[in-house]
């Protein structure tokens, strides 16, 4: 279980929080994970802290939308290409 307290990473330089936020929506959806680079924020559903793989997944897959978008590169792709480039992020194993 991942515990309840906010923590901070580093991508590209930029510190960004991780929130829980129980039953999180984004534009009115349920929605697992949110990230917010103007606010340099990332935000995962409360519940997946009792998920340690899918709270990882989700996670990887956030940062990774900090990374592109931070870095720039998201203004090259459309929004589908920087999906999919997220969901690869996903398979990345941490140890």
């Amino acid at each position: 279980m991942v515990e309840p307290h906010m923590y901070e990473v580093e991508v590209l330089g930029q510190r960004y929080t991780v929130e829980h936020v129980p039953n999180l929506l984004v534009e009115g959806e349920r929605c697992e994970g949110a990230c917010y680079v103007s606010e340099r924020t990332v935000k995962i559903d409360d519940a997946l802290r009792y998920q340690d793989a899918r709270y990882n997944r989700v996670l990887k897959h956030e940062l990774m939308h900090a990374a592109l978008r931070t870095s720039g590169l998201a203004e090259l792709m459309d929004l589908r290409m920087e999906e999919a480039i997220c969901v690869l992020a996903e398979s990345i194993s941490i140890k």
